[in-house]
């Protein structure tokens, strides 16, 4: 069953915390995150393709969109969509990724760096930009009561079955991606340089900021009790 639908997920209606599952190749999803920032704007990670009217009215019942973010080098082919419906908004991404954007997606366009997103975001969402990584890597935090909704990007993943596609069923399977809640390990091979210490700083993130709900780039959603637990075992397997 695809997971895609019309509109946004509420994850949080007081911190305008929302997501929105897309399609981005055939059987093939990823999850945009959207959260209000300290300054009443929304901010968007992983913007959608196939952006509709009715996506954004529902949108902006929220908030005006005023920062897109790429959470990485892959996560990009949103962005042109995004910028001519929302022009004022800023646009950020990892130093590592900014190569990789260009060559795929010139039409992209320039992006500040990801830190610069810190001057706008507010207390209640905080990130890290992994460092010394092939492609750019990182992952996003929003204080909620109670607890943290996390987007962990493309370090975690949560696939109920292996994908049926040969070539990818075997990739998955092979570096221990899926199915279920796993670190997302084949992504992990192409994307960051030092798979232990992104990992450990992962730890560390979750330790000082547990999440009661953990959004993956692809996967589906986790709000289950001992989800934060479950999140740190995953991670100490992998390492």
């Amino acid at each position: 069953m695809s997971p895609v639908t019309p509109g946004w997920k509420i994850i949080d209606q007081a911190g305008g915390v929302l997501t929105h599952a897309y399609e981005f190749a055939q059987g093939s999803f990823a999850t945009t995150f959207a959260a209000r920032m300290g300054n009443g704007q929304m901010l968007i990670v992983s913007p959608c393709i196939g952006l509709t009217e009715a996506l954004c009215a529902e949108l902006e019942t929220y908030g005006d969109v005023g920062a897109i973010a790429a959470n990485n080098g892959f996560h990009y082919m949103g962005q042109r969509e995004w910028r001519e419906r929302f022009p004022n908004a800023r646009c950020f991404a990892p130093a590592d990724a900014l190569k990789r954007i260009a060559q795929k997606a010139p039409e992209a366009g320039d992006f500040e760096p990801l830190s610069a997103l810190a001057e706008i975001a507010g207390p209640r969402i905080q990130f890290r930009e992994v460092v010394d990584t092939k492609i750019g890597e990182s992952w996003f935090w929003v204080k909620i009561d109670p607890g943290y909704v996390w987007y962990v990007s493309d370090v975690l993943i949560n696939l109920p079955t292996l994908p049926s596609a040969l070539v990818p069923r075997m990739l998955f399977n092979v570096t221990g991606s899926a199915p279920g809640f796993r670190v997302f390990n084949l992504m992990l091979k192409m994307s960051v340089r030092n798979k232990a210490a992104t990992l450990r700083q992962l730890l560390e993130d979750i330790a000082n900021y547990p999440p009661t709900v953990i959004v993956p780039a692809h996967g589906a959603i986790l709000s289950h009790d001992t989800v934060a637990l479950d999140a740190q075992t995953v991670v100490q397997q992998a390492l």
